[in-house]
């Protein structure tokens, strides 16, 4: 065999080696993942019971011009959040359009967002007013906003605590820099936003989706 053939040889097998590698941490980290939500949802069944049988049900709309309902949030949702320590379940996300439903995780260390999505601690909570902000890797553990650059205006975004439904809806999708932190920064009309690295197998820019707050519901009044 001729040293070219050899050569050639040698870097076929190397980058066959480094596919299967590859290829096997991705499974690896996913099934890491799916074992970790699986796991909490069992500690968690406060959270995670939330439409548990059908959690892309399609719910009636709310009257039109009927305002948000916030009755209670300061004694429930409020302390609920500022209680929680770090790492633990902050609640859960349902997209339809993407089929996604996970828990959501506070914080934002990389053992957190191992776990599921996770709850950006210098963003606000779900409330009358403020900018929550999660975020999810694209294509490690579970890669669960792989398909966020799917949504689009109009599309809506389940976000729930043990009290309360919080439905948004997507208003536009942006691409930035990793610096830009400042999409996550306090608004004065409740927004929802998602963060996640851009392009995927890449950490070069970030993909940014915003949706509006437009349906509050009480878990109880969901389940009826």
């Amino acid at each position: 065999m001729s040293h070219s053939a050899r050569w050639k040889r040698a870097a076929s097998n190397a980058m066959l080696g480094i596919a299967l590698g590859l290829l096997s941490y991705y499974t690896l980290t996913t099934l890491l993942t799916g074992l970790a939500q699986r796991d909490l949802r069992g500690e968690h069944a406060d959270v995670a019971a939330f439409a548990a049988e059908n959690p892309f049900k399609r719910l009636a709309p709310p009257p039109a011009g009927e305002p948000l309902d916030f009755e209670g949030w300061e004694s429930e949702d409020l302390p609920y959040w500022a209680s929680l320590p770090e790492g633990e379940v902050f609640g859960r996300i349902v997209i339809e359009s993407i089929t996604l439903d996970a828990l959501i995780i506070k914080g934002v260390r990389p053992q957190d967002l191992r776990r599921g999505p996770g709850w950006i601690d210098y963003s606000n909570v779900p409330g009358p007013t403020g900018n929550c902000g999660i975020s999810g890797h694209r294509t490690t553990y579970g890669a669960p906003f792989r398909r966020i650059d799917e949504l689009q205006p109009g599309d809506t975004i389940d976000l729930y605590s043990p009290y309360r439904m919080y439905r948004y809806e997507v208003a536009r999708t942006l691409i930035v820099r990793p610096d830009q932190v400042e999409v996550v920064a306090f608004t004065e009309s409740p927004t929802l936003t998602l963060t996640a690295c851009h392009p995927p197998y890449s950490a070069r820019s970030r993909i940014i989706v915003q949706a509006d707050l437009v349906e509050v519901r009480r878990v109880e009044d969901e389940a009826e």
